[in-house]
């Protein structure tokens, strides 16, 4: 008895392991939700002769396409979930009372690898750049960052991560240096965290409609701009929203979640694109006021119908880095960056595409011996300066200026303070600065790297800068 017992297990765990194998004749698994390209048949004999991987490239086909492969995964991380509140997947945390959190947000969650006070000035003094283009043309210019979910609601996260390495998170230590630089800021972390109400789903990693609509209207107040408020608009729910932390972690079988939808006939059209999803979109609407150029990421998705509805032309970009020529053809009256927490350092990493602005030269100058290097490349329209300034010459807020000059005129231009690697060494004190090619003539360059020490400006580097290619 205790034999055939024992053979029966075994022929069933046989059959269970040839079920996947033999599915495939009929139902081959031929698409995932997951972010990876599914392996092909590999060719026995190829243009080299025979193919010594060919087993090797089969097993990778026979993982990739196995009959129920799509059920079969989200089976294991329902019962990793579930039952022991471990995820199935390297991109999501499976928190508490069914709250899911993106993996990418926990450095900010426990600030963690926080940012240098250097990078939080180069990212302040950027926006301030842009700020300052942005009212030369006689345009209002606002900053918002879209705070992580786990910022607002880190409640549910596994007790093992509620641990915070440093006392203030990025997102808080930089908001003194956007005042300082006078930046154009709606402080949406306060505006959420002074709010009861949950606003962003559990399962999804971005607010939901209820934030989506509060954000929408913090910012066209701090535009000046009028707007419809939502707050006494009726409204439906439905359990049908899948978020993208669901869809990400559960292939098939996601639990969606409660979702509002607002009793209003929106009017806009789109005029490019035809999707939130898309990188770049224009949307018009005959009931709208002035135009909008907004440059947002993901959590912009929910706003776009409100802003679309509200403007007469609207651009919508997830353009980086930043052309700021958008500011001239698209003729916005507003201006708006939203930009979500765990990307800041994009904004001290990557300059925007734009001339920088032309400064009055100093009157007074002192040459300093140090390791300033110096590159000039065409990129483009444009010629790009760009280099790493000696960090013991440098205050934590100084500015980079570059004067050039190309044989006709002399002019100073301020540069944009980004991170910069040069073989192994990556330094906060990196600079570039963008001129168009119709602002220079000839393409030899007698350039000076400048930076304010009191009343004087300190020279950190002086001669023709190395042309590298583009």
């Amino acid at each position: 008895m205790k034999k055939k017992a024992y053979l029966l297990y075994c022929t069933l765990v046989l059959l269970a392991c040839l079920i996947p194998f033999l599915g495939m004749a009929v139902r081959p698994t031929m698409q995932t939700t997951e972010n990876t390209t599914l392996a092909a048949w590999p060719k026995l004999r190829t243009d080299a002769g025979l193919n010594l991987s060919f087993l090797q490239e089969a097993g990778a086909y026979f993982t990739d396409h196995f009959a129920f492969r799509q059920e079969l995964v989200a089976a294991n991380a329902r019962i990793r979930g579930d039952l022991f509140a471990v995820s199935a997947s390297d991109s999501v945390i499976v928190g508490k009372n069914g709250w899911l959190y993106y993996e990418a947000t926990l450095d900010d969650f426990q600030h963690n690898h926080a940012l240098s006070d250097r990078m939080l000035f180069n990212i302040a003094h950027n926006l301030s750049l842009m700020q300052e283009y942005a009212e030369s043309l006689g345009e209002t210019f606002v900053f918002a960052v879209a705070p992580n979910k786990n910022t607002l609601y880190g409640e549910n996260m596994p007790d093992r991560y509620r641990y915070q390495v440093e006392e203030k998170s990025d997102l808080q230590r930089l908001s003194a240096w956007l005042e300082r630089e006078g930046v154009s800021y709606v402080d949406l972390y306060g505006l959420f965290r002074d709010r009861q109400e949950v606003l962003y789903y559990a399962r999804d990693s971005h607010w939901n409609q209820k934030g989506a609509t509060l954000v929408y209207q913090a910012l066209l107040d701090a535009c000046g701009v009028e707007h419809e408020t939502y707050d006494s608009l009726p409204y439906v729910t439905a359990k049908d929203y899948y978020g993208d932390l669901n869809r990400m972690l559960y292939s098939v079988g996601a639990r969606p979640e409660e979702e509002i939808r607002y009793q209003k006939e929106f009017t806009y059209s789109y005029v490019t694109g035809d999707d939130v999803e898309d990188t770049y979109i224009q949307t018009f609407c005959d009931q709208g006021k002035k135009n909008l150029l907004m440059y947002r990421d993901s959590f912009g998705n929910s706003l776009l119908p409100y802003f679309a509805q509200t403007f007469y032309n609207a651009t919508f970009s997830k353009q980086v880095p930043y052309p700021m020529t958008d500011l001239v053809t698209a003729r916005p009256d507003v201006v708006i960056l939203e930009k979500v927490e765990r990307h800041l350092p994009t904004l001290g990493t990557v300059a925007p595409l734009m001339s920088g602005p032309r400064r009055r030269p100093g009157t007074k100058q002192e040459r300093a011996e140090g390791d300033t290097c110096l590159t000039v490349r065409k990129s483009g329209s444009y010629w790009a300066f760009e280099g790493i300034a000696d960090e013991r010459l440098m205050e934590t807020d100084g500015t980079i200026r570059i004067e050039v000059n190309d044989g006709s005129q002399t002019a100073v231009y301020e540069a944009f303070c980004v991170q910069r690697t040069s073989g192994e060494k990556v330094s906060d004190y990196g600079f570039v600065l963008y001129l168009s090619e119709i602002l220079l003539e000839g393409e030899q360059f007698d350039v000076k790297v400048l930076t304010q020490n009191g009343e004087k400006e300190r020279i950190l580097w002086e001669g023709q800068p190395e042309r590298v290619q583009e």
